[in-house]
């Protein structure tokens, strides 16, 4: 888990917000850093850390979901990091031959929790895409160091091992081209993913959930479908953007998809993951 080293810490040596580094396995990792508003270093702070999605960078992650800017707002520390290669994507088969990124993003957790006051039991994993397909292997396999983790644009299949269910989340568009909500093969890949419905439904039953859905409205043209009673108080919750595309909702990319929908361009998904992390 996250050290609470840092609580311990004078607040004026707390890191510099924005652009960052980090050595690991023999490269020079980079970040971007945000603080919550009024950040004092003896208040333990929820952490986020956000992970782009295939060909992205870091900059245009925080462009898209402002997770950096209305995290601190609600008192979040959010990490946003950037993954390696040309172009760049997240190692999420923990390929041998490619990035170490399971093991880079643990030593950041370590090295900003030797510095910043963090809360060890309310550290979160949200990505897009390729970022989102990282987040949820990398909760599972670090569990218990994570609370909770929310996927958008790419519904993954649960992996944790038994006894770990972080609370999750997934955001995904009805129309998607690149990862099929109804399932279907990746854009530019021949892999084949199932059903988001179906994905859901999974870590329900891995998760031990009710047996009841409690299905309700998110905001216009967003359908909720919520699992609840799950193992250690976790959920899961699957937000369907109807007619919504691969853009992350609302983000300028969703503005300027022609063929977005309205739900698409306007529903606030970054608040609603954010009220979600809260909540667990």
């Amino acid at each position: 888990m996250a050290s609470t080293a840092g609580c311990a810490a004078d607040p004026a040596t707390a890191p510099a917000v924005g652009p960052r580094h980090l050595s690991h396995d023999a490269a020079e990792r980079t970040y971007l850093l945000a603080l919550p508003t009024g950040y004092d270093g003896r208040t333990p702070a929820p952490v986020v850390v956000d992970f782009h999605g295939f060909k992205a960078s870091k900059e245009t992650q925080e462009a898209r979901s402002g997770m950096g800017r209305l995290g601190a707002d609600r008192g979040f520390v959010v990490v946003t990091p950037d993954a390696l290669g040309e172009p760049r994507r997240w190692n999420t088969p923990a390929a041998p031959e490619a990035a170490d990124d399971f093991g880079f993003v643990a030593a950041l957790l370590d090295d900003l929790g030797a510095h910043l006051c963090l809360d060890p039991g309310r550290v979160y994993a949200a990505g897009h895409s390729n970022g989102a397909e990282f987040a949820a292997a990398l909760v599972c396999r670090q569990a218990p160091r994570f609370a909770g983790v929310a996927m958008v644009s790419s519904t993954s299949l649960a992996t944790c091992p038994p006894g770990a269910a972080p609370a999750t989340m997934a955001v995904h568009g009805t129309a998607d081209p690149s990862v099929p909500y109804a399932g279907g093969v990746i854009s530019g890949s021949t892999t084949r993913v199932p059903a988001a419905t179906q994905v859901i439904d999974e870590y329900a039953r891995r998760y031990a959930c009710a047996p009841a859905v409690l299905r309700t409205v998110a905001g216009m043209g967003v359908e909720r479908m919520r699992h609840t009673g799950c193992a250690g108080g976790a959920e899961v919750v699957l937000d369907t953007v109807v007619g919504g595309t691969h853009a992350w909702p609302s983000s300028p990319d969703a503005l300027a998809d022609r063929v977005d929908s309205p739900a698409g361009r306007s529903y606030q998904a970054t608040a609603a993951i954010l009220g979600f992390f809260a909540g667990h």
